[in-house]
């Protein structure tokens, strides 16, 4: 009981150190002589943290929801706000994380970042969050007496929209991620180093070494070439570099923002992060949609649609690459054909969904019975082919047709649930030789099948020119 207490209660402390520590670095940045801050990265720690309690228990919930509030004001009150500023603080922050979580979360979708549609909740979720929060902080200062409503509105939903958007989209995006390492050509290696250059100049001049020149427009140039050349996860991480890169020398007064007024400073800066993060994110993700809707559209063109197995024009492809292969004799290439015994009577009698079931069922068998190497393929009807590379020779064959013959006589259901309880084959297979091209081994083996049909069903039989070849 007392290790599941300190489990429980552990990510409720991480959250809340992580929170404080981004009011303190928040509340740092304040605007001199004021209370609004610069930036504000509590506003993606308190949507991160209120996102964590959608999966817990109401209670648990209600606990952390709690802590955050609590936190919230004491980090506030602590850096100096008054009592009331600091009481006040706990109704935004709250409303801002709450609100993001209700719309990202009322359709019970998962809450990732994979895909453009994903960017477009979070943008509306956000966005609905910071309106309402910088409407509440606006209502303070009203209330107080305090001067310019409208850019104290703008700057609180500028900077709060931001913080919130990118902080969740890194993330959400790096959750996500899937980390692996391939070593890249000399090209791309040398694309690589010719990015990482022209990124590191471009930031570097704008940023950091500019005597205040309007050239932030430059910034788009790495960040269109990474976003559609690099993985989407490395386009995050590059957005946590340029955010920095942007907000770092801001608040040294250094850069193109250079000698304008700390307000004017932050709204500029705060929206040059969220045009990099949307600009970024929206490409990457819209690549990725693109490349996942092209690798789709290749399986389905490749792959009979019923079974998930290959098709006709895979089937020929493997073959004719597995053909001019070279190999050392007697390995030769081996073709498998079968058709199902009395296929039709079981769609005739019982409809085409308990024949689908069948051949679905049969492709597993078939699949479950051939070796690794092996390539299945479903013709149409009830006809299967297997592509067997490396056969030693006929002998090895026959055992593997052997071998799926066997599997699908097994047992398919009892006859109290099914409509028949045994599935028969007949088989035909065929061996290349130097002379073999895809279509003909496939022609081959067809002619065995039906020669093993004529001969009766459930029989094997191998092509008239492997059983010259065996003899």
């Amino acid at each position: 009981m007392a290790r599941r207490a300190v489990w429980t209660a552990l990510p409720v402390l991480g959250f809340a150190i992580a929170y404080a520590l981004a009011i303190l670095a928040g509340r740092t940045t304040r605007v001199e002589g004021s209370e609004i801050s610069l930036i504000w990265p509590a506003a993606a720690v308190a949507a991160l943290w209120a996102l964590h309690t959608r999966s817990l228990r109401p209670r648990l919930a209600a606990a952390h929801w709690t802590v955050l509030a609590l936190v919230t004001f004491g980090a506030t009150f602590l850096t100096g706000a008054p009592v009331g500023l600091a009481a006040w603080f706990v109704v935004v922050n709250v409303a801002l994380a709450g609100v993001i979580v209700a719309v990202l979360g009322h359709d019970d979708r998962p809450i990732t970042l994979s895909d453009p549609t994903d960017l477009g909740r979070l943008v509306v979720a956000v966005a609905a969050g910071t309106v309402v929060s910088a409407t509440l902080a606006v209502g303070y200062f009203a209330a107080t007496g305090h001067d310019q409503l409208f850019d104290t509105f703008a700057l609180f939903a500028v900077r709060n929209g931001v913080t919130a958007l990118a902080g969740v989209a890194v993330a959400l995006r790096l959750r996500s991620a899937q980390w692996s390492w391939s070593t890249p050509t000399g090209l791309r290696l040398a694309e690589t180093c010719a990015c990482i250059a022209v990124t590191v100049l471009v930031f570097g001049r704008v940023f950091w070494f500019n005597p205040g020149l309007p050239t932030a427009f430059a910034t788009m140039l790495p960040a269109m070439w990474i976003s559609l050349r690099y993985s989407t996860t490395t386009s995050t991480l590059f957005l946590v570099a340029a955010g920095t890169s942007v907000v770092w020398p801001t608040l040294l007064d250094l850069g193109a923002l250079k000698g304008i007024a700390p307000t004017e400073q932050a709204l500029l800066a705060q929206g040059m992060v969220g045009c990099l993060t949307f600009v970024v994110l929206t490409l990457a993700l819209f690549r990725d949609s693109r490349n996942a809707l092209i690798a789709e559209l290749r399986r389905l063109a490749l792959h009979d649609p019923l079974t998930g197995l290959a098709n006709r024009t895979l089937l020929l492809q493997s073959l004719d690459a597995q053909l001019v292969q070279p190999r050392v004799p007697p390995e030769a290439v081996g073709v498998i054909y079968l058709d199902l015994d009395g296929f039709k009577r079981v769609n005739d009698a019982w409809g085409h969904r308990e024949g689908d079931l069948l051949l679905d069922e049969m492709a597993s068998r078939i699949s479950a019975a051939v070796r690794p190497s092996d390539l299945v393929a479903r013709l149409g009807g009830d006809e299967f082919v297997v592509a067997c590379s490396a056969i030693s020779g006929t002998h090895e064959l026959h055992e593997l047709a052997e071998r799926i013959r066997g599997r699908i006589a097994e047992p398919y259901g009892s006859s109290a649930d099914a409509p028949f309880d045994r599935i028969t084959a007949s088989v035909g297979y065929a061996l290349s030789d130097d002379r073999s091209t895809a279509k003909s081994l496939i022609v081959a083996a067809d002619r065995a099948m039906y020669d093993a049909k004529s001969a009766g069903r459930n029989q094997t039989a191998a092509s008239r020119a492997d059983l010259l070849r065996s003899r």
